[in-house]
């Protein structure tokens, strides 16, 4: 059967009058794919807009991230300049501390060389040399030629400590006594008798014992607190026995 104008102008108008009409219609006309396309392209929107959100956030958490990340940059490049000024610091710190070391070093050796030449005096030496100190492998800290009431040479040879302790005796006295020491004494020209002394600030109690024990003497600023019981003997002979 053909459907002719006026038929169709007729179904226009009975589904314009009946609204509910037109979903059968359209299930009769169209087919399933088209008649689900609405909803797959409403679903698609959806899709896409929470894939745009989620681009939104993504994007928003990388600039988060990047920011971040420049802050930590900064904050290292901060640190590392922090950590160059306290390096300078510590640097030029240490080269006035070593500065006054030497010269708390020097200031004490000058006043060793001083005591041991008033000291000396009173018992009747000579000094024959103005007071030195000797580089052999291990500085000496003070060494000082007198001659003693009888004209024969004598040396001083003093060990200088802020504060001394007892390991600080025994390893000078040790040092002092040992045949390959007293050889480089010898190549410096120091033979003969030789007084030991220390010459200290602030002295230990252990180490006062081991001086009276060893028979060498000590000095303070206010001059001789314990005197030499006996002398050391430098020779050449001595050094090859």
């Amino acid at each position: 059967m053909t459907l002719g104008y006026a038929d169709f102008r007729a179904l226009v108008e009975a589904l314009q009058a009946h609204p509910e009409w037109r979903a059968e219609l359209r299930r009769l006309v169209l087919t399933e794919e088209l008649l689900e396309l609405p909803t797959l392209v409403r679903e698609l929107a959806e899709a896409q807009r929470r894939s745009e959100e989620r681009i939104t956030r993504l994007e928003e958490a990388v600039a988060a991230l990047a920011e971040a990340q420049r802050r930590t940059e900064q904050r290292v490049e901060e640190l590392a300049e922090a950590q160059r000024r306290t390096e300078e610091r510590v640097s030029a710190l240490k080269t006035t501390v070593d500065k006054l070391q030497q010269t708390f070093g020097a200031t004490l050796e000058e006043e060793a060389a001083s005591v041991i030449e008033a000291v000396l005096r009173k018992k009747g030496f000579r000094l024959l040399a103005p007071a030195v100190n000797l580089a052999v492998n291990g500085e000496i800290d003070v060494l000082a030629l007198f001659e003693d009431p009888q004209g024969q040479r004598v040396w001083a040879v003093i060990e200088v400590k802020a504060r001394l302790s007892r390991s600080d005796v025994y390893a000078w006295v040790q040092r002092m006594r040992a045949p390959g020491w007293q050889q480089r004494l010898v190549e410096k020209g120091v033979e003969g008798s030789c007084y030991l002394y220390f010459y200290a600030i602030r002295v230990d109690v252990g180490a006062l014992q081991l001086i009276d024990a060893e028979g060498v003497g000590l000095l303070k600023s206010d001059g001789e607190i314990i005197p030499p019981k006996k002398q050391l003997w430098i020779s050449k002979q001595a050094t090859h026995d």
